[in-house]
């Protein structure tokens, strides 16, 4: 059937004013396009904005100080609020859709790479809610990559969740050559072939091991932590200190610091800064003391005594050679076959430094005289007492020397050895274009 209109309606006011409104409706569609346009940079704006904010780990309700700042700065996108998406609810939008733009670039690689590591950790939020970290390292076409695949709420710290957990990210197993981890038993289980325990955290396990079997470790921390503890809550003291630092040696204060037992090596820089301030941290807390303040008389009893200030020098020869192990294997790219020779560089470091002062500790032997070092009394300082530290200081470092042989037996250097022929990207074939 066709459909026939009679010229007079054609003709007629009514079609006539329509026809003429279809220029006009092309001239609105394009104002809507330009206004589509304008509104979808302004969101990209938003969601840059969103992403600077992720990657620096700042709150989602600075969100809005953020764009309040660029309206300031007269930036292009932010000369009026019209479309910018203030409410928290819009900010979160954002957040997942940033979300799954990287998680779905993730699960592209993980399609792409040959071969898959899995570095993974449990921790705890504020809230006491167990939680499950994984990294991933992945292979493409000979590059290495490694991403932040997530940080997972988990039921329970089981064999069984954790691998339900990675199961249900879609990484296919097969592909999987390697597992890091802390080397908790639920982590490493009985097959522990093909399984790496972070090397890092073995070099600090290493030292704790050592710090516990020594009761003198021990109570020394827990000196430096209470010297910290009184001066961390009390603006008057620490001006006092700084104050004395800088008449005593003319240099600044250098801050104290408390060691801190998930903080792997912690106790170095805690000694560091007691050796730069100990004449200036004695001097003060003995005007303390003279004014009946009877915790800065019992601090004072600790810091003065000769076993102190050794152990504090020793101590300064000691953890640099930790240190330095440690931050070798928190590099991005270990070469693993590099560690046995580092292991074995430090323990010799440390056969040395048990049989024969360091130069810290051969320091503080120069400047102890007539019972004072740096013109402040030292006390307990009977031949008795000087031969009870050097026991001390020698048990120590056996004990330094006997845990990286326990962490770093010569069967896991030799696998060690082994994986990095594998997961060493260096050793990699190159591709060449053209070939």
């Amino acid at each position: 059937m066709e459909w026939q209109v009679p010229m007079a309606k054609i003709q007629s006011n009514d079609h006539v004013a329509a026809l003429n409104l279809t220029p006009q409706q092309v001239a609105m569609k394009g104002h809507c396009d330009k206004a589509t346009e304008t509104s979808k940079k302004k969101l990209c704006s938003q969601l840059k904005i969103v992403f600077h904010m992720a990657k620096h780990d700042l709150p989602s309700n600075h969100f809005v100080a953020q764009t309040e700042l660029l309206q300031a700065l007269e930036a292009p996108d932010f000369v009026t609020t019209d479309g910018i998406y203030c409410h928290s609810d819009s900010v979160d939008d954002m957040e997942r859709a940033l979300e799954h733009v990287v998680v779905e670039q993730i699960r592209e690689k993980l399609k792409n790479s040959d071969f898959i590591g899995i570095i993974i950790d449990e921790t705890v939020n504020i809230t006491v809610n167990k939680k499950l970290i994984v990294y991933l390292k992945l292979e493409i076409k000979g590059k290495v990559e490694t991403c932040f695949l997530g940080n997972y709420d988990v039921d329970s710290g089981t064999a069984r969740c954790i691998y339900d957990r990675v199961v249900a990210v879609d990484i296919a197993l097969s592909r999987v050559i390697g597992l890091g981890s802390d080397g908790a038993s639920v982590m490493m289980g009985r097959h522990v072939g093909g399984l790496v325990h972070c090397v890092a955290h073995r070099a600090a396990l290493a030292a704790l091991d050592a710090a516990k079997a020594v009761e003198n470790i021990r109570a020394y921390k827990n000196t430096i932590s209470s010297v910290y503890s009184f001066y961390r809550h009390s603006a008057t003291r620490t001006t006092r200190l700084r104050q004395l630092t800088a008449a005593l040696s003319g240099e600044d204060m250098v801050s104290l610091k408390q060691p801190c037992t998930v903080r792997w090596l912690s106790l170095h820089r805690a000694v560091e800064a007691m050796k730069h301030n100990w004449a200036a941290v004695a001097m003060e807390l003995n005007e303390e003391a003279v004014g009946g303040n009877t915790q800065a008389q019992g601090l004072l009893g600790q810091i003065q005594t000769y076993s102190f200030i050794a152990l504090t020098h020793a101590l300064a020869d000691l953890l640099p050679v930790m240190t330095k192990l440690n931050l070798v294997f928190q590099k991005d790219n270990v070469n693993l076959s590099s560690i046995r020779p580092i292991v074995q560089a430090s323990v010799a470091a440390f056969t040395q430094l048990r049989d024969v002062p360091g130069p810290e500790e051969e320091t503080f032997q120069a400047g102890y005289k007539d019972g004072t070092y740096k013109d402040v009394k030292v006390t307990n300082s009977s031949e008795r007492s000087i031969q009870a530290f050097k026991k001390a200081r020698e048990r120590y470092v056996q004990h330094l020397i006997d845990a990286l042989q326990d962490r770093f037996p010569e069967d896991c250097m030799d696998l060690l050895h082994c994986l990095d022929t594998l997961l060493n990207h260096s050793r990699y074939p190159q591709t060449h274009s053209g070939k």
